[in-house]
């Protein structure tokens, strides 16, 4: 049974980190826009008219695997990505 320990263990810090990209780091209102930043690195913003333009892409997921906390706590999310 121990033999994909390290295997499962490596899956679910990828869930982890999916959870934890997907969370808002920011929600800004100016200027006739809403912009929302996501801990991915992904910025929208959103404009009246609901147009809705990408600002930053998403980082790759190696590089998140990488950036993200050890001890990731995956609550609610308030907002999601486009």
């Amino acid at each position: 049974m121990t033999e994909y320990t390290a295997e499962v263990e490596s899956i679910m810090r990828k869930r982890q980190v999916e959870m934890w990209a997907a969370q808002c780091q920011y929600i800004l209102g100016e200027k006739g826009y809403i912009e929302k930043a996501f801990n991915s690195g992904l910025i929208t913003r959103e404009y009246r008219d609901g147009t809705i333009e990408t600002v930053e892409e998403s980082k790759p997921m190696a590089t998140l695997l990488l950036e993200a906390p050890h001890n990731l706590d995956t609550g609610d999310k308030f907002c999601r990505p486009v």
